[in-house]
Formats: structure tokens, sequence, C-alpha cells
């Protein structure tokens, strides 16, 4: 079952709901929306495919296929007289929680997501809905979820989230709550616009004071009454205290504490109805936070994985270059990093996508995101681990005033730097061989030196003393020196990785990647049924034995796409060993290469001559090993 990340948003009111998605990482098929002025809200600030159609209006055929379908049930389930839930309008049958079933029955999403208020899982209607989707193979989570405890904000709000999914061997769990500290200050949540003199036209006999402190002042009973979080009231708007000035809490404060960002663009022509539309509405960074965990299948993992390898790398290209260093906070809408080199500040927004599908809605999408929070003068550059077409990055500049700059570009500024150069090639899944590197543009650093590392991974390597107590030492340099010299055939790298059982653990893991056309890895594919290379590293004063041939050959299973491995020691194989290679082989098929320090050397001279590719070595090892197989 592949997932796209793509997500249909229904009841999407003033985009509190999407915005998390969008932060999130999906692409949102569509919205849909009934209220004119939510609409116009949505255009503003997220753009889209937006359906003037609510929830109860709906039919099923009208939603695209997507992976996720979310609902905010909280305003279909509110008064628009009382403000007080309907939680039995008219039974289960003519609820809105019965539309949402037969939506998710009719559209079988591989997974739902729901926003309520927080009792109605006490409910018997929820019941009711919970009987009926299981009964269609979905498993259901639900929990309430704390904005204080999950954002730092100091706002005293819990909502209901639900998630269904249906996909094979997987049920949703709720991340636990993270550990922030102290709350977020009151005073980080002043507008820095002036606001209209309405929000302090308020009346002093009802208000009770204690302090002067920085404080919200919420309703109970009779009088304003200082708190250190803010309750939402729609009929006595709660108040906020700074620097000994109270005013009522603003539209665009009340934005900002519902987690959007502080450039969202909000109608502000209707007051009341825009402050019912952020009383119930989700918090932006709750839903996020969710939603970041909503498919945490393999592949939703290895996204966020890449992500977080390629802002690594980039991050420490910006330190080695200088310069002062700043990762966005959650209430920037998109961008990742602001730096400052320099007189000049620039803000970089990363993405890598695993494959080009869409590639051009993809990217015109995230510049249209970003043109959104640009002001005049901003540098915004969109920094994609891709290669990237130039007609697709003039449309990007010329429509938004977004600058792109893609993997070539990236190769060309990396190569200053041989190690971060080493490990952009490794990260990526794909060979970069036919890649011309390209000067970026706008290129804002000085002009570079060219340096080279490869010598200081020799003496890194020489330097380490056999024995247990650096084994880490090697392993870490020899991954390195990997990444040196077969960066650009293989992928993953994943390290350290324990069996199922806990008996057994392997070193590292690569994935060889796709397009790559050199003769040891087709070999390796087409005949040994591999599509995965396991390394193994042995810091060991002797050469290794029959024993560590045995071990490492139980991590080879041709089910797998498992069936070679490489061990890499200080002083290579003995003649026991080389034997048991030699049986390996023979009775089941499975290839074991064994590489000493010698050998990692020569490799890396290759590489350094670039007279013949790396792989040219592993390939003549096999020739050799296949040759000379006796019966």
């Amino acid at each position: 079952m592949i997932l796209n990340n793509t997500v249909a948003i229904i009841e999407a009111g003033i985009g509190a709901m999407s915005l998390g998605f969008v932060e999130a990482g999906f692409q949102i098929k569509e919205f849909f929306v009934k209220e004119r002025k939510a609409i116009e809200i949505h255009r503003k600030n997220i753009g889209g495919k937006i359906c003037e159609r609510g929830l109860m209006e709906l039919m099923p055929e009208e939603i695209s296929d997507v992976d996720v379908i979310a609902i905010d049930l909280m305003q279909v389930f509110t008064s628009k007289n009382s403000g007080k839930s309907e939680f039995e309008p008219h039974g289960f049958n003519e609820t809105p929680l019965k539309k949402t079933a037969e939506i998710i029955k009719w559209k079988r999403p591989h997974m739902f997501f729901l926003v309520m208020q927080k009792g109605m899982h006490k409910n018997p209607m929820w019941s009711g809905f919970c009987d009926e989707i299981c009964q269609t193979g979905y498993n259901i989570t639900w929990r309430v979820l704390s904005s204080r405890e999950i954002t730092g904000f100091p706002v005293r709000e819990e909502q209901l989230y639900a998630i269904g999914s249906r996909i094979p061997d997987y049920q949703y769990e709720f991340p636990g709550y993270r550990d922030l500290g102290i709350t977020i200050p009151v005073h980080k949540f002043i507008s820095d616009m002036e606001e209209d003199g309405w929000y302090y036209r308020i009346n002093r006999d009802e208000i009770s004071e204690e302090s002067k402190e920085d404080s919200f002042l919420c309703w109970r009973k009779d009088k304003y009454v200082e708190q250190p979080y803010v309750g939402w009231n729609l009929i006595k708007i709660p108040l906020i205290r700074v620097n000994g000035i109270i005013h009522r809490l603003s539209h665009k404060e009340m934005a900002v504490l519902k987690g959007f960002p502080k450039n969202y663009d909000m109608n502000r022509s209707n007051r009341a109805w825009l402050y019912r539309m952020l009383v119930y509405a989700p918090n932006v960074q709750v839903v996020k936070y969710a939603a970041d965990h909503l498919t945490q299948t393999p592949l939703r993992k290895q996204q966020i994985a890449d992500y977080r390898e390629f802002e690594q790398i980039f991050s420490s290209y910006l330190q080695q270059k200088g310069g002062q260093i700043k990762n966005s906070t959650e209430q920037d809408m998109e961008w990742d990093i602001v730096y400052t080199y320099k007189d000049s500040t620039v803000y970089f927004a990363l993405k890598f996508y695993s494959s080009n599908f869409s590639m051009r809605e993809n990217l015109c999408k995230a510049s249209e995101r970003l043109s959104k929070g640009k002001k005049e003068g901003d540098c915004i550059i969109l920094v994609v681990a891709n290669i990237v077409s130039e007609e697709v990055k003039e449309l990007c500049k010329s429509e938004y005033g977004i600058n792109i700059w893609d993997a070539g570009n990236l190769l060309w500024l990396f190569r200053e730097f041989t190690r971060i150069e080493n490990e952009f090639v490794a990260f990526l899944n794909y060979s970069t061989e036919v890649i011309e590197p390209q000067k970026p543009e706008p290129y804002i650093f000085d002009e570079i030196e060219i340096r080279t590392e490869d010598e200081s991974l020799k003496e890194k390597l020489l330097k380490i003393k056999p024995g247990t107590e650096q084994w880490q030492q090697y392993e870490k340099v020899c991954i390195e020196i990997l990444k040196y010299v077969l960066g650009d055939y293989l992928t993953l790298w994943y390290a350290q990785e324990n069996t199922d059982n806990g008996m057994y653990r392997f070193d590292l893991c690569c994935k060889i990647k796709a397009g790559t056309n050199q003769d040891f890895f087709d070999t390796v594919q087409q005949y040994f049924n591999t599509k995965y290379i396991v390394f193994e590293f042995k810091n060991h004063s002797e050469k290794i034995t029959q024993k560590e041939i045995y071990t490492t050959e139980k991590y080879l299973y041709e089910k797998a796409l498992r069936r070679v491995a490489i061990i890499i020691s200080r002083k290579g194989a003995d003649e026991n060993a080389l034997a048991a290679v030699r049986g390996s082989l023979r009775e089941s098929g499975k290839l074991i290469l064994c590489l000493s320090d010698r050998d990692i050397l020569e490799l890396m001279e290759i590489k350094e001559r670039n007279e013949q590719p790396t792989e040219a070595f592993l390939g003549a090892m096999l020739d050799d090993l296949l040759i000379h197989l006796e019966k």
C-alpha cells in the first residue's frame, strides 16, 4: 500500500486544520468550506482547490481519492446561537457523525482524521459511529489533546482527536507530550501591529486586578480576573495586560495563540464572526503535531528521516561558511532556516522529494506559499535536493519571486568541503555522475577556495589503534570513507540496526541506488538477487576468522533482497575465513567480500585519481572469487 500523503479537508473553516496538514508535509487535494468569508481567507493564505460545500451538503462522490480524509467537527456540532454542543440533535442517524461515517465507508481512505469537542467520546453517538466504522475494517484511536502541553502556549484548551486507519498491521499511536519546560510568556503573543481603538474600549469596573504583572484577564462569574492561561469566551472576550496596559485580546493575538503564523491574513470586517471561528478552530500546531505522526509507515518515516538528514547537511555547510543560523520557530509558516551572512539575511526553505512525480506542481505550490510571507527586499531561497529544470526555476522566480537552488547548485557549493559533499552524494537516492555542478543564483557568499579533505580521512584511519577501545571510532571513519568512495552508488546508510530477536546486530546496511549502471552492482542485483548490502567493521588487531564470516552470514536473506555483505577489518581475513566465504557462496549463494585497511586506502586513491570507477575494485575482487571457486 503506497501512501502519497494526500488529504482532503472537510469543514476547513478559516484554515487551521488545512495549515496544520500543510506544515506536516501533506499535499491537500481540496478544501470543503461552506462560508464565503472563510473561503476568502483560504484563497488569500493557502490557495488550492476550494469547494463551496459543508459536511451535511457534501456528496461522497464529490471528494477526490486521497490517503487521508480530515474533518473538523467542532463547528458543525456547535449551535450558532448558544455556543453549546448539540450532542443529540435528532439521534445518530441524522448527525454529522452519521454523515462522516457515510463518507468514510464510501471513499475508503487509508486513514481519517477528526477533531471534536473533548467530551464527545463519552456520548452514545460516538459509540454508534465507532461500531459502524470498525465493521468496515478500520482501527480507531482517540485522545483529548491539550494545546498548552503540546505547544507551550499559555492556553487552557482541550479538544478530542480521533484517528482511524485501515492499513494492515498498523494502528495510529498518539505521540507523547514533549518536554517543553516553562510556558511561553504572555508578552510574546502581543500583536506587533497597531490595533483598532475598539480593542481598548473596555469597562474598567468589570476588572479585578491583584497585580500589575503581564497576564490574561478572563471572565469569572461577574468580573475579569487574572489568569496565567487564557480560556475562550464568545460573550466576554478575554483581556490581556502587558506592561500595565489592558486591552481586549485582538483577533491577530488570538490567531497566534491558535498557532497561526503572524503573517496570516484574516478578514476582520465581521469581528463577532471571526472571534467565533477562532474559538472553535483547532490549534494549528496541535494538528501538525498529530499529523506528523499520522502515517508512520515506512514511507512516511523515510520522508521525515530524509528531511532531517538533508537539513543537517545543509546546516553544516552554512556553519562552515560562517554567519548566524537560526532555525525557524513554529510560528514561521514556511521557511526552515533564517541565515545572516555579513550584512545579508536569507530565508531558506528545504525540500527533498523521493521521486520526480509532480515536481513542477509541488515546487510551484511551495513557491506560492513562500511568496505569501515575502516582504519587499526579502531574499527567500527554496533549496531542493533534486534536479530542477531551468524552466521551473524561471517560472518560480518570475511568478512568485522565489529563487531555487537544486542538486546541481548544491554540488557546486559543497565541493568546497569534501566531507559535506560526500555526505550529500551518499544521501541522494540517485546517481550524480551525469549532473553538472552549477553556480547558484543568487550567490550570497564570498568566492570559494576549493579544499580537499580525503587526506585527513586517511590520517584518521591510520591513527586509530586496533582493539575494542576504539571500535566506534573505526566504524565511524570507515563509514565516512565508504560515503566518499561509494556514495554515488549506495544510499540510505542505516547504521547499527538490531535484528528482530535482538541476538545479532550488523553495523551498516545500504541500498543500491536506482539507475546505478556499474558492472559490480549490476551483477549483484541481477545474479545475487540483492538490493541491499550489509557492512561489518572489525577493529581487530589480527586477521578475522571464520567465526566472523559465519556470524555475518546470518544477516543475509534471499527473500529480503539482502544476499551480499562486505566485512572491513584492519588486516583482512585469514585462510579459514576465506574458505568460509567460498563455502557460503557455494552452498547458499551468499556473497561476502573481505576488505582490509590497505584495500580501503587503495579505494580512496582510485577515487582521488578518478581514472576508473571505484566499484571496479569490488568487481575485480568478485571476479577473482568466482574464477577460483572450487567445487
